[in-house]
């Protein structure tokens, strides 16, 4: 059984959010969302237990640049690795980047964005 929900209606944004899922702890929620423009995001909700001695829940908005996931979506699917290894690079950087700001004793933002942009695909 699967500790995660995702609701993620395109099998390519289903599958980007599997690709990082294993980054978040378990009951995090993955949503494909479109915004105003019609640009697509993935959106991570989860309970971050590590910024103090509350429960905090952040949440990571992972932008598309359009262009770029048009190239992702018409790339053959054997060729996916790199743009996994580039989301999972820049999710990485952001949960670094999240903690070290505990560390330092700075606010931790509820809400934080990722665009991914050319080099994505």
């Amino acid at each position: 059984m699967d500790d995660y929900q995702y609701d993620c209606p395109s099998a390519d944004i289903d599958m980007l959010a599997h690709v990082i899922c294993d980054l978040f702890p378990e009951q995090t929620q993955f949503a494909e969302r479109k915004d105003d423009e019609g640009r697509t995001s993935l959106v991570i909700h989860y309970v971050a237990m590590r910024f103090g001695s509350n429960a905090r829940r952040i949440t990571i908005d992972v932008r598309f640049d359009p262009a770029a996931l048009a190239r992702y979506r018409a790339l053959p699917q054997r060729m996916h690795a790199r743009s996994y290894a580039v989301l999972r690079a820049y999710v990485e950087a952001t949960l670094g980047s999240l903690e070290e700001m505990y560390a330092d004793g700075r606010t931790v933002p509820r809400e934080v964005d990722i665009e991914m942009g050319e080099d994505f695909a």
